[in-house]
């Protein structure tokens, strides 16, 4: 903590609310999230929100080229001066969610990052629709966030976030953060995920028609989905309670109970119903 508070005071820098800043601070927790990156020394790393650097250092020694992301201009300064001397580091200042990961970084690459708050999901978004996705991202989010992106079928936390995640990476939830090993701390606790991007298990002939079966069943998620689906597609609720049969299950299901796999095989039923 003291190397945080020290660098804010001598540069005269001051957390922004607004861009969601409060750095990681335990070293410990660092060299946890490291670890967890698997990296090899051969790897591209995109670090998101590098802050004052003190995740960048330890990814330049364990990888091969660090790209970070960094929106804020005086930040910038400051790793500029900091990793001059580092040739595999690569600074760029900008919003990570406008920036052409394509560009960036054109070969295989993996993500660390403590994201802020705010753009946690839009982030998540971005690199899922990405054509050229990442091998793997370690992530620091909101506990409530993590929650939801290792989410199982039929708990409270599993959503439309957990299948869109869960479709194309495998998600392991690594550990939990207080809010102390953050300055400024935070008012909620945080974790680490893990996401290995892998090509899905469950397939059906249109993607795009599946996520949005999965959008109507979340849509009031305490409601029968035989009754969402009839009103969505235009179908009788007979039609939608026989659908559901037909991939064994029952009428009276709500959509979170659904597997990936229940949704993809219903999507592939009920393709140009709707």
């Amino acid at each position: 903590m003291s190397e945080i508070t020290d660098l804010l005071q001598q540069y005269g820098f001051k957390a922004r609310k607004s861009w969601g800043q409060n750095f990681l601070a335990n070293k410990e927790a660092v060299a946890k999230l490291i670890a967890a990156a698997q990296l090899t020394g051969a790897e591209t790393v995109l670090e998101i929100g590098p802050g004052l650097g003190v995740m960048t250092g330890p990814l330049l020694d364990s990888s091969s080229k660090v790209v970070a992301v960094e929106i804020d201009p005086l930040l910038c300064q400051f790793l500029a001066r900091r990793f001059s001397q580092r040739e595999n580091f690569q600074l760029v200042q900008g919003d990570a969610l406008a920036q052409d990961f394509s560009q960036l970084v054109p070969g295989p690459y993996i993500v660390v990052a403590n994201l802020p708050y705010y753009i946690t999901s839009p982030f998540l978004a971005k690199l899922i629709e990405q054509p050229h996705p990442p091998e793997r991202a370690v992530i620091l989010v909101q506990w409530e966030v993590a929650r939801r992106l290792t989410a199982l079928p039929g708990t409270s936390d599993y959503g439309a976030l957990s299948i869109l995640i869960q479709y194309h990476c495998q998600a392991e939830m690594l550990f939990k953060i207080g809010p102390g090993n953050f300055y400024p701390p935070p008012k909620v606790d945080s974790a680490a995920v893990r996401l290995q991007w892998r090509p899905s298990p469950f397939q059906p002939r249109n993607e795009k028609f599946m996520f949005r079966l999965v959008k109507i069943a979340f849509s009031q998620r305490r409601k029968m989905l035989k009754g969402l689906l009839a009103t969505a597609l235009s179908l009788s609720k007979d039609e939608a309670g026989k659908a559901l049969a037909q991939i064994g299950l029952r009428e009276e299901i709500r959509g979170e109970k659904l597997s990936i796999k229940d949704f993809a095989a219903l999507a592939d039923i009920l393709e140009g119903q709707g």
